[in-house]
Parts: C-alpha cells; sequence; structure tokens
C-alpha cells in the first residue's frame, strides 16, 4: 500500500487525463453490463440519457468517495484523484461476475425500490441475500472489496483503526444511499405505496418528459417512463455532483475556492437569474406540477450560473492586461490565482453547466450553450468581438435573450419558436444592445491602452456617459408602454432618472446603476406575474 500511495503522489495527472481514464473505463464497463443486464426487446444502456446518468452518477460517487478519504486520512488532492482512478477499474468487475454466476441477462441490475421497512433491513444486513436483482452478486462483491480497501488504506495513512473503520462505514452508507435514492425519494412522497408506483406517477405529474422529447415523438409508455427516470435520476446526481465538486475543493484549497467565488459578478448572475425567472413569467403553463419540475427549474438557474462562472474565467484570461489598469483586484491581477487555475476552473464550469442544463431540459440545453458561445466569441480569440462598438453591445443582448427564452419554454406548453413573441425579441435586443454599454464605463483607460473600442473610448467618458444615461431613460419608459402597463409608469421614471444621475455622476460606481435597475426588473417580474 505504501508504494502504491508513492506511485500515486508522484503520477502526473491533469484533469483532462483524469477525465479521460474515468470515460474510458465507464464505456467499457456499460459494454459488459450490455451482456450481463440484458433483457429481449430492451435496451439497457445504449442511448444517451441513460449513459450521461450512469456517468454522472458513477462520477458522483467517485467525487464523494475522495471526499471521503481526504477527511479521514488528510492526504492530498494529488494522492486521491490518483488513488480513485485507479480504483474506478473496479466497477469492471460486478458485469464479469453476474455473467459467470448467471449468465447473460441471469441478473438485473438497478436501483432498490423497496419499502423503509425492507430497506432497514438491508442496511444492517448488506443487502439482505437479494443477488438476483437491484444490487446484484457481482456490486456486492464489488463492494466488499472497496470497503476493505477503503479500511486498509485508511489504516495505512493514519494509523488509527477508528479513522479507518469510519472510512470504511461511511462509504458503504454512502453507497447504500445512493443505489436506495428512489425508495428515499418515495418515502417522502408517499410512505404508503410502493417506492416504484409513486416514482412512475411523479414522473407522469412532471413536465420532465414533454421538455426532453421533440413535440411530435411518439414511443412506447415504458420507453418513456425510462426516458424521465433517467432525466430524474440525472438531475439528482447532477446536483449531487455539483455540491461534492465543491466540498472537495474546498478542502484542498479554500482560498482558491474562496478567490473565485468572490470573483463571480454577483450582480450580473443575479441579473441573469431574474432574466430566467421574467421568461417564466411570460408562460402560460404551470411551473411545478411535481417535485420534480422544482428540481429541473433549480438545474436550470444552477447551468446558467456556471455557464457565466465559465465565460466570467474566460474573460479574466484573455483581459488580464485590461485588468492590470482598470480592475487590479481581480484574482490573476493579485495572484490568488493563476491562468492555470482559471482554466481548470472553466472546464469544471462548463461541464456542470452542460450536465445541468441537459438534466433540466433540451430547450435549457440548447439556449445555456448559446449563451456559451455568444461570450466566448465575445470575450475569446481569434474573433474577441467586445472590440467592435454596438456589435459588442448586441451579442451580450443576445445572451440576455438566450436566458430569457430559456425560462420561458422550460414552462411554456407550446414549444413553437414564435410562441415566444417575436416583438418581444426584437424589444429585447434593442434595450440590451443599447442599455448594457454602461459596463464600459468602468474599463475605460484599460480598454483604451489595449484597443477596444467601446463607446467611451471613442467618445470620451462625459460625452459617453451622456449617450448612455439618455438612451436608458428613453428605454425605461417605453417599457410601460410596451406592456401596457399603468403600474410601472411612476417606477421607470425613477429608475430612469436615477440611473441617469449614477451613470452621469463624477464619482461612478457601477454598483449603484446595477441595484437601480434590478430593483425594476424584480417589479417587472412581478407586474407581468400577477397581471
Amino acid at each position: 500500500m505504501e508504494r502504491l500511495r508513492l506511485y500515486a503522489q508522484s503520477i502526473p495527472i491533469t484533469l483532462d487525463s483524469w477525465i479521460g481514464a474515468f470515460v474510458g473505463i465507464l464505456l467499457v464497463r456499460i459494454l459488459f453490463e450490455q451482456f450481463s443486464s440484458f433483457r429481449p426487446q430492451h435496451f439497457i444502456l445504449i442511448d444517451l440519457p441513460t449513459i450521461i446518468h450512469y456517468g454522472v452518477s458513477f462520477l458522483a460517487v467517485v467525487v464523494v468517495v475522495m471526499i471521503i478519504l481526504i477527511l479521514f486520512t488528510k492526504t492530498s488532492l494529488q494522492e486521491v484523484s490518483a488513488i480513485s482512478i485507479f480504483g474506478f477499474m473496479v466497477i469492471l468487475i460486478p458485469p464479469i461476475i453476474d455473467l459467470i454466476a448467471g449468465g447473460v441477462g441471469g441478473y438485473q441490475m438497478s436501483y432498490i425500490f423497496v419499502t423503509w421497512k425492507e430497506l432497514l433491513t438491508r442496511f444492517f444486513t448488506f443487502f439482505g441475500g437479494h443477488i438476483n436483482s437491484g444490487i446484484t452478486l457481482g456490486i456486492q462483491i464489488e463492494l466488499a472489496l472497496v470497503i476493505i480497501f477503503c479500511y486498509i488504506y485508511t489504516y495505512t495513512a493514519t494509523k488509527n483503526v477508528v479513522r479507518a473503520i469510519g472510512a470504511a462505514f461511511s462509504f458503504y452508507f454512502i453507497i447504500f444511499f445512493l443505489s436506495s435514492m428512489p425508495s428515499f425519494v418515495a418515502l417522502f412522497l408517499e410512505p404508503s405505496n410502493e417506492p416504484l408506483t409513486s416514482v412512475v406517477r411523479s414522473l407522469a405529474s412532471s413536465n420532465i418528459i414533454q421538455n426532453n422529447i421533440h413535440p411530435d415523438f411518439s414511443a412506447s409508455s415504458l420507453g418513456l417512463v425510462n426516458l424521465g427516470f433517467n432525466k430524474m435520476m440525472l438531475g439528482v446526481g447532477t446536483i449531487i455532483l455539483t455540491v461534492s465538486s465543491f466540498v472537495l475543493f474546498f478542502l484542498e484549497d479554500k482560498k482558491k475556492l474562496t478567490a473565485l467565488i468572490k470573483n463571480c459578478r454577483p450582480e450580473r448572475i443575479i441579473h441573469m437569474l431574474l432574466l430566467f425567472v421574467f421568461g417564466s413569467s411570460l408562460a402560460s403553463g404551470e411551473w411545478f406540477n411535481s417535485w420534480i419540475d422544482v428540481q429541473s427549474y433549480v438545474l436550470a438557474l444552477l447551468a446558467f450560473t456556471w455557464a457565466a462562472m465559465f465565460s466570467i474565467c474566460q474573460n479574466d484570461i484573455h483581459d488580464e492586461k485590461i485588468d492590470t489598469i482598470s480592475n487590479p483586484n481581480r484574482p490573476l491581477v493579485t495572484k490568488e490565482l493563476s491562468k492555470k487555475d482559471l482554466e481548470t476552473a472553466s472546464k469544471i464550469f462548463l461541464g456542470l453547466a452542460i450536465l445541468s442544463a441537459y438534466a433540466s431540459s433540451h430547450y435549457v440545453l440548447f439556449f445555456t450553450c448559446l449563451f456559451v458561445v455568444v461570450y466566448f466569441i465575445y470575450s475569446n480569440p481569434p474573433l474577441r468581438l467586445k472590440r467592435v462598438p454596438i456589435l459588442s453591445s448586441f451579442l451580450i443582448s443576445v445572451a440576455c435573450l438566450s436566458v430569457l427564452m430559456a425560462g420561458f419554454f422550460l414552462i411554456n406548453p407550446d414549444k413553437n419558436i414564435v410562441a415566444f413573441p417575436p416583438r418581444l425579441v426584437l424589444a429585447v435586443l434593442i434595450f440590451y444592445t443599447f442599455i448594457s454599454n454602461f459596463r464600459d464605463i468602468k474599463d475605460v483607460e484599460g480598454d483604451r491602452a489595449m484597443g477596444v473600442k467601446t463607446l467611451p473610448v471613442l467618445f470620451g467618458v462625459k460625452k459617453a456617459k451622456k449617450l448612455i444615461a439618455g438612451t436608458g431613460f428613453i428605454l425605461f419608459l417605453l417599457i410601460p408602454l410596451y406592456l401596457k402597463s399603468y403600474f410601472l409608469v411612476l417606477p421607470a421614471l425613477a429608475t430612469g432618472l436615477l440611473s441617469s444621475y449614477f451613470i452621469t455622476t463624477e464619482d461612478y460606481r457601477e454598483w449603484k446603476v446595477f441595484l437601480t435597475y434590478l430593483i425594476f426588473f424584480v417589479l417587472l417580474i412581478g407586474t407581468v406575474f400577477y397581471r
């Protein structure tokens, strides 16, 4: 074990190489499980929702195991990540054992669907001798091996029996909880009913199926239930993976994680989330028919949050020289984070954004991808279109529109593109193309030095401020006219006057403009939602 630890500490490993190894092992396991869990006229794994569901579930388990090992052994992320990817090959054992013991299709791997009394019995009896379905013979042998490994590895690292037992038991507890997740969900929904029945009822009452298929697509009831179940459990797994990932990186380097969080531009993220809610308020459908719809909504909000964090990291990487002049407190400038740190964080945020969006709905996935690529061509070479006046602001308006439409189509039952009013598309593009120019005022010195042609650089700060403030004032006044809402006239007037004052004042502070706008936006959402 000591030799394994020394090797794990010295082996070169990156996020890309780790993910590549993970995917390779996962796909081999999927191939083998096709045979061990085969059922006639039923695809077990070779469809995208199931593959991603399984992949995220396994990844969540691995990350949780890494947390357990770090907590109980106090070893480094480098060592634990290497140990975990080597240990991950143990997932190849269950389908092989099941094939040997039961032949093709002899044992059926699945989640555990039992009542709470049976759950307790199986927990305290190591799955109660049930080996033909659910946690099959192969999986039980796999888990026993990993439990033993957790004990030996922890004891070798700490020479402490209590810590070793704690690590082994924690692993068993987590695995049992995750493999029984549908039963725990059903326990809170309808304790008196069979878990499988409760889950199917939740799927049928939710919008998860219609949000993940083409409106003209038809399939058998079993096929639709399988799709809905995969998406439901993918959502659960994505949330667990997200939380556990942050815990893991907090344990490894809380200073860097804190620097990332402080750099998140909270006013911009809040604005995006409000845009999403505004889009939903324009829809005609019921927001939440089931807890699954709530989960899908939360995942959509997370998707755009992580997409924004990806864009922020990428922007900081390519704006380093500008930020040394205009934003000297950015973590890349202060050396709290390196470019390598931001690149790694970018990949993680992008992965979480795509997974969260996919788990939410196909519509959220499309608009999240649109948001990401728009900001990519805005900030990144070779295009780096933030250097082009008006076009740069237009791209921001497209990004805002993508968030708004995602919120709309997640809720609205009519998925035709024209269900979202084309006139509103034009209004949103015009509004944000002009109103978003205030973002460039604080960066004028850095932009001028780097040759970025913003309005403050082209016209000078004073003239640009007057132009931006005047345009914004007019646009705010047009909002109640467009919506035909008398209630919004006075708030729009006040917002226009205050934002104009905050923009043109000598002591310019961007947060004051943002706060004024966000307060008005909340009133706007409430007006649309309740009218």
